[in-house]
């Protein structure tokens, strides 16, 4: 069973908007370039989106769900969804989320790979998509977090979904709900945002992420660009995942 995506959607579900920082720069510049194409390099990223699956029990029967969620790119930036049809149980919920975050994990860590990073943001309410559209308040309140607040190298949670979070954890705590809040933290000016440390899964991975990053700043001239690229940077250096506080939760 696949829940998540389909070709055509009406309800409630989760929103990522990703803007790729130095993305449309390259297109402009690199456009055609048979050694370096900014064009495959996207498409070949989305190509190899991940699933997440789920084995269990349905009346005594083994059930297997598959939660995929539904990619679109439109030049520099990227957008995950993830849909719910019917009605919400909490297993859907924790596991939907951990299917986006599964995805912005990916899709970071690869753009970093090749000479890139993100800002974005998430959020939960009413979405509307089919096959060349994509409409609704969870797409436009993602879509304004990321260019009115993110700011810097960061994906932040939107007060819908963060209601969602201080839903969680007051009423459903559990093993599967802290391990879904090991993938946030709260940053300095209060946002909760996506732990830049789900990213790898090695010290050797973080090292690379972290070079690839310094590199990618000190090739700015100085100014407020090239400072988006520290806090980040820090964060991976730091290498400590900062596990949410209950008291964290829900305050905006």
């Amino acid at each position: 069973m696949i829940l998540g995506n389909s070709k055509k959607f009406k309800g409630t579900g989760y929103v990522c908007f990703i803007d790729v920082l130095g993305f449309s720069n390259d297109i402009l510049k690199y456009w055609g370039n048979s050694t370096s194409n900014p064009l495959e390099k996207m498409l070949s990223i989305k190509r190899e989106m991940p699933g997440f699956s789920e084995v269990g029990e349905d009346d005594g029967r083994e059930t297997h769900r598959t939660y995929l969620c539904r990619v679109n790119t439109v030049s520099d930036s990227v957008t995950i969804c993830f849909g719910y049809n019917d009605k919400i149980i909490v297993g859907d919920l924790v596991l939907g989320l951990e299917a986006v975050l599964g995805n912005i994990s990916y899709i970071w860590s690869t753009f970093i790979s090749n000479g890139y990073t993100i800002r974005g943001a998430i959020d939960f309410g009413d979405i509307y998509w089919d096959e060349s559209e994509l409409i609704g308040p969870a797409f436009i309140n993602a879509y304004r977090l990321e260019s009115e607040v993110a700011k810097n190298s960061r994906v932040v949670v939107s007060s819908n979904l963060n209601k969602v979070l201080a839903d969680l954890v007051r009423k459903h705590k559990s093993t599967l709900t802290e391990h879904l809040f090991m993938s946030f933290r709260k940053d300095v000016d209060g946002y909760i945002i996506v732990d830049p440390n789900i990213l790898y899964r090695s010290d050797s991975e973080r090292d690379f992420l972290i070079e690839a990053l310094k590199k990618m700043r000190d090739t700015i001239p100085s100014g407020i660009v090239r400072e988006k690229y520290n806090p980040l940077i820090s964060m991976l250096s730091d290498g400590v995942k900062v596990s949410l506080k209950d008291n964290d939760i829900g305050t905006y």
